[in-house]
């Protein structure tokens, strides 16, 4: 085929620059229909005569006039521009403005407070939150206090939320009979609590108000009930899967002729040691699956942490036929493969990282962002404050945390302000005994990751627990420092410590894969194994029920060993939201809920 720019001729120069203004006006004579849009305001007319240089795009500027309006009067420009030629030119009188637009209907808009989360503004509007996130297509599955979103149009605030109900976000296809079946409530009761369901009937993505009531089938978060999904027991649609993971094995520079060398660097924790122990807990997972009756074709390849290396395998694999891909584990690579990889279909899956990713829609998210973490802990003490009679209220906060200790403070004006000593990260005990109650019950925050400071307030505190003090300690962010073998878990215990965090401790849950582990590779498993055991166990469970991953995601909240996920479409991608609330009794960890 010829296209049309090869047939014009080679112009440079002014030329060029008069054939486009030729060009310009020949598309508009030709395909605008000569008229004079403001003939009733004319006056008179001047009478140019054409000379050498003039052009039609010249004499529009000149007079401030239009095309239209030059041709509505001089017909004869249909043939051309000719020197000599007479052209009349119109004149006019000031034209009065046109009138102003009417205003378009304002949409109507919510300002986000305190507690509430985008299924409860979806709930107070009676909309949908399908509905809530087309109206605001940014909208993460993390609103913020001020935040301003916009609702449908003709939606008023109809609902108020009450935090002594469940509320349950009906699925397709759900009618009255499978609501009573998973929840115990008839369809007159529905309606009773619902009065909504008269008018519009039953419809998928509808928020409804529930009983309250504690169910071994699900869990609730904020109130809103997560069903707890089993896919081990599942009706698989798809049995073949085809599955990559791309990970920094970083293979060439093991000196594998030196055993001492090489056993130096796989003893310390690095991102070889952390990409070995992510795929052998990921084969681990891939066996079991096997004996479920899946075939996977499991393509490994190392990205040797390079972007180099990254290019070479994009260009040398073809990633269309996978179901789903996991990996770069770093996160510039990361974002680097999905930009690439962006118009494919296939899910792209961060496996580790718990940083912020450039989120595309084949983005995958597995780690929870720690904001909800934070967001789960303050509905916690939300609940506990309605239901405490003057609490004590001490938070100790270091300057990396001050932050959270406004918010704090905020909501506890009367709480007393620790700021441990800044070059020791000391707090003296005569200062917490005076600060706390031996009548109310004590609250100490604890905002911190400095771990001396975090043992030795674990050790103090639990020192003045007695049966006149009891003081119950929590903390917004937990970090890894609680780990650490200096941590006596019985004070942790004592003092009822409270955090919310992205994976659960509980050794008895995780006794069987320990054990299948320490015979496979011959230690235990690290919790970078586990969660390659769970993620992709998760993955191909999903993607095995539903045929694509992505549908997959509709199934709900998983929970295997130490790991859960709730996967969440974002405004772009999606994120696993899944949260554990824990709490520390005697020598266990156990899960709080909202009952």
């Amino acid at each position: 085929m010829i296209s049309v720019l090869n047939r014009l001729p080679r112009l440079s120069g002014s030329r060029r620059v008069l054939f486009f203004f030729g060009l310009v006006f020949g598309l508009l004579t030709a395909n605008l229909e000569a008229q004079d849009p403001s003939e009733d305001y004319r006056t008179h007319f001047l009478i140019h005569k054409v000379r050498k240089g003039d052009t039609s795009f010249s004499l529009t500027k000149r007079y401030e006039i239009s095309a239209q309006q030059l041709l509505y009067y001089n017909p004869e420009l249909k043939d051309g521009l000719k020197r000599k030629m007479k052209l009349k030119i119109p004149r006019y009188k000031e034209i009065p403005p046109p009138p102003e637009p009417e205003p378009e209907p304002q949409a109507n808009t919510h300002t986000v407070k305190k507690g509430e989360t985008p299924w409860r503004v979806s709930y107070q509007y009676g909309i949908t939150l399908e509905e809530l996130k087309a109206a605001n297509p940014d909208m993460d599955a993390v609103i913020s206090i001020d935040q301003v979103l916009v609702i449908p149009e003709a939606s008023v605030e109809t609902n108020s939320f009450d935090p002594n109900y469940n509320y349950y976000m009906v699925k397709p296809k759900e009618g009255y009979y499978r609501l009573e079946v998973k929840f115990g409530v008839s369809e007159v009761e529905l309606i009773a609590l619902n009065p909504e369901l008269s008018e519009k009937g039953l419809l998928a993505g509808m928020i409804l108000r529930l009983p309250k009531r504690n169910s071994p089938t699900y869990t609730t978060e904020d109130n809103l009930i997560v069903e707890k999904v089993n896919l081990r027991d599942s009706l698989f649609r798809q049995t073949e899967l085809k599955v990559a993971l791309l990970a920094p094995f970083r293979l060439p520079t093991v000196p594998i002729d030196s055993v001492a060398q090489m056993n130096q660097i796989l003893q310390t924790r690095n991102l070889q040691t952390i990409s070995l122990d992510f795929y052998a807990g990921a084969r681990l997972a891939m066996e079991d699956l096997v004996e479920l009756g899946l075939s996977i074709d499991f393509t490994v390849l190392d990205t040797e942490n390079s972007n180099f290396r990254i290019n070479q395998l994009l260009d040398a694999n073809d990633f269309s036929s996978y179901d789903f891909v996991v990996g770069p584990f770093v996160p510039r690579h990361f974002n680097t493969v999905s930009e690439k990889l962006e118009n494919r279909k296939f899910p792209l899956v961060s496996p580790l990282t718990t940083k912020p990713l450039a989120m595309r829609k084949n983005v995958v998210h597995s780690s929870t962002d720690r904001k909800l973490l934070r967001e789960r802990m303050h509905r916690y003490i939300d609940s506990l404050d309605q239901s405490a009679e003057n609490p004590c209220v001490v938070i100790v906060a270091d300057p990396e945390n001050l932050a959270t200790q406004n918010r704090l403070k905020e909501q506890f004006p009367l709480a007393e302000i620790v700021n441990p000593d800044p070059e020791f990260n000391f707090v003296k005990p005569k200062l917490i005994d005076s600060l706390t109650s031996h009548l109310e019950q004590n609250w100490v925050f604890l905002e911190t990751k400095k771990t001396n400071l975090i043992i030795s307030m674990v050790s103090m505190l639990n020192a003045q627990q007695n049966e006149d003090r009891k003081t119950k300690l929590m903390t917004l962010d937990r970090s890894s420092a609680y780990d650490d073998e200096n941590i006596d878990q019985s004070h942790l215990g004592n003092l009822s410590f409270t955090y919310a965090e992205t994976f659960d401790i509980n050794p008895i849950a995780l006794t069987s894969l320990y054990e299948r582990y320490e015979s496979a590779y011959g230690t235990v498993p690290t919790r970078e194994a586990i969660r390659g055991y769970e993620l992709m166990t998760d993955l191909s469970l999903r993607t095995a029920t539903r045929k694509e991953l992505i549908d997959g995601f509709e199934l709900g909240e998983t929970q295997y060993l130490q790991n859960k996920f709730l996967f969440q479409e974002q405004a772009k991608g999606f994120r696993n939201t899944a949260v554990y609330l824990l709490q520390h009794k005697g020598y266990e960890t156990i899960e709080l809920t909202d009952e």
